[in-house]
């Protein structure tokens, strides 16, 4: 058994529906003896108070902590991030309705928000006098008055700038050509690392961090 190792590996931050975590819950171990790695993928880490929801940064080192104490002759090795943040989310009927209210609401605002932005940019830029410019050069008519014409022409532009969007941000069509993340799928994705390290630094200050006594 001396020469056994246990090789660990922790993310950036999981998300538990149990108040009681595990070392497999938050890490994923492996180890040649599967007796073993059974026995430390079942060590106890950390229970929540909070019956609903909760969060703790949890250390690398912490886990190594622990399965130091079970197995004390066994080497072990630590693979991926250094800490992880452990969310634990087990929201009742109430919340869950509750928060499905505020993004509904987030979404009206966000679409009437995105609106009034594109009308105050066509508004700005003059796209209905370009429209009759338009009109003008295609058509060789001068007066526009009552013409449905450039109405036609600022329709096709809307619809036009709609299907841009939704080809450029890759959302909308199911079976997409290719597996490539989209625009938003990236920002978002930058947007979770900066929030997981702002969650770990401001833990660290706070000395709330779960790790080696």
């Amino acid at each position: 058994m001396c020469n056994t190792t246990i090789y660990i590996s922790l993310g950036q931050s999981t998300m538990v529906p149990s108040r009681k975590v595990t070392i497999k819950d938050i890490a994923k171990v492996l180890c040649s003896d599967r007796n073993i790695q059974n026995t430390v993928s079942s060590l106890p880490v950390i229970t929540f108070n909070d019956t609903e929801q909760d969060q703790a940064v949890i250390t690398v080192l912490k886990l190594i902590e622990l399965i130091g104490k079970k197995y004390p002759e066994i080497s072990v090795e630590a693979i991926g991030s250094p800490e992880t943040i452990v969310y634990y989310r087990n929201l009742s009927y109430t919340k869950k309705l509750t928060g499905k209210i505020k993004a509904f609401a987030l979404l009206l605002l966000a679409f009437f928000g995105t609106a009034f932005s594109i009308m105050s940019y066509n508004g700005d830029a003059g796209i209905k006098n370009l429209m009759l410019d338009l009109y003008t050069i295609f058509t060789g008519q001068t007066n526009t008055t009552g013409q449905i014409g450039p109405l036609l022409g600022i329709l096709a532009y809307s619809v036009g700038l709609c299907i841009g969007m939704i080809i450029f941000f890759n959302h909308g069509i199911n079976n997409k050509k290719t597996d490539d993340p989209t625009p938003l799928q990236v920002q978002m994705r930058l947007y979770e690392q900066d929030v997981n390290k702002c969650i770990v630094v401001d833990s660290s200050r706070k000395d709330k961090t779960i790790d080696v006594d």
